[in-house]
């Protein structure tokens, strides 16, 4: 089964429709001169940036670094900077949800994923496939610029 993409609908909030925080992120790493973006395929083939809930208790960098290792084996990324927030509903439309963004950076290709059907796969910056998501794919570009820009990644 295909879903469908989302489209603006999703962006708008309903009356009584509960938040749920996430945290999610850009995580880059150097391959050769250019610079590479990791993108988790979730089973359908779905390509999305890494991201997911926080769990009671855990600060955002906390449910960050445990949702890398779940959905793309990552476990020794840094966290450079804060990219903001991102709403929408999640895809049942059972709850708004409010991400925060973080670029990471990397050194390492990414073990096998914790979560089951999971994949990762690395896209040179400029060449990203589009995303399930809208506004990850405008996220993703809006680094791209500021990597050309010198803004992105710091150090």
């Amino acid at each position: 089964m295909t879903l469908p993409p989302p489209d603006e609908s999703w962006y708008v909030r309903l009356p009584d429709l509960p938040e749920r925080a996430s945290v999610g992120a850009v995580v880059l790493r150097r391959g050769g001169e250019e610079w590479q973006v990791a993108v988790v395929v979730e089973p359908g083939d779905y390509r999305q940036l890494p991201k997911g809930g926080l769990e009671p208790g855990e600060t955002h960098e906390e449910a960050l670094h445990r949702e890398l290792r779940e959905e793309a084996g990552l476990t020794r990324v840094r966290l450079v900077a804060n990219l903001g927030v991102l709403e929408r509903q999640n895809y049942a439309r059972t709850r708004w949800q409010v991400t925060r963004y973080f670029l990471g950076i990397t050194d390492e290709v990414g073990g096998p994923p914790l979560e089951p059907g999971f994949r990762l796969e690395w896209y040179a910056l400029n060449a990203v496939p589009p995303l399930f998501w809208p506004e990850q794919g405008e996220l993703v570009e809006r680094v791209r610029q500021g990597a050309e820009r010198g803004e992105y990644p710091p150090g």
